[in-house]
């Protein structure tokens, strides 16, 4: 029957499903040792963008290709990143305390507060920034950074849907499974559009010749 054959609707729907709860397990996994989560999550958004939306390769294959790639070119960011967020997780836990005690010193806490919320935003740029351009650990850093500036009101955005998903993981685990890949999915929609107004005109036409980006 022409409704179960691999070109019919359903079996490209479920294909696809398939994929994502595919990649999301990859994801996972590559994350456990979690000094390798900037690596995985740049590994996820690379292949959501050519495998998921893209339609090119095969998912586990460019997932662990890209892992590779960028390894070096993630961690490091990564890390930086992850010493930033823990120091200000230190000061907005000691300035919250500070709060409960009814001193002034403590509205500090709403301040580190903001800054948590800033380096997330920063995160949601610095990985798929990684997954897309080629540059050295401190203009990746910075670009990244800019990006987030410039584009706040889409920073906002990606910093509501990273929330949104945080805590619809915390009240129902089991959607660990699907939702890092759907939210990355996402995020591919909105950054790709950001990141093509930063690219060259040759890079452009690779781009539309590969049918990297689907529109």
């Amino acid at each position: 029957m022409k409704f179960f054959s691999v070109d019919s609707p359903l079996y490209r729907f479920l294909s696809r499903v398939l994929d994502i709860l595919k990649l999301n397990f990859l994801w996972i996994l590559g994350s456990l040792p979690v000094f390798t989560i900037g690596a995985s999550t740049t590994a996820l958004y690379y292949t959501v963008h050519k495998s998921i939306r893209g339609d090119r390769g095969y998912t586990t294959r460019t997932f662990f290709g890209a892992f590779r790639d960028n390894f070096k070119a993630a961690t490091l960011p990564y890390l930086i990143w992850l010493a930033v967020m823990i120091v200000l997780g230190c000061d907005a836990y000691i300035t919250y305390q500070v709060l409960k005690t009814g001193s002034m010193k403590g509205a500090f806490f709403y301040f580190f507060l903001v800054m948590i919320a800033v380096a997330i935003m920063w995160s949601a740029f610095l990985f798929p920034y990684i997954a897309r351009f080629e540059n050295t650990v401190k203009q990746t850093l910075k670009n990244a950074f800019l990006l987030m500036v410039r584009h706040l009101p889409w920073s906002l955005l990606l910093l509501v849907i990273l929330i949104a998903s945080a805590l619809s993981i915390y009240i129902i685990p089991v959607l660990l499974v699907v939702i890092p890949a759907v939210a990355s999915i996402v995020f591919d929609f909105i950054l790709e559009r950001l990141f093509r107004r930063y690219m060259s005109p040759e890079d452009l036409e690779r781009e539309e010749e590969n049918d990297m980006y689907a529109s």
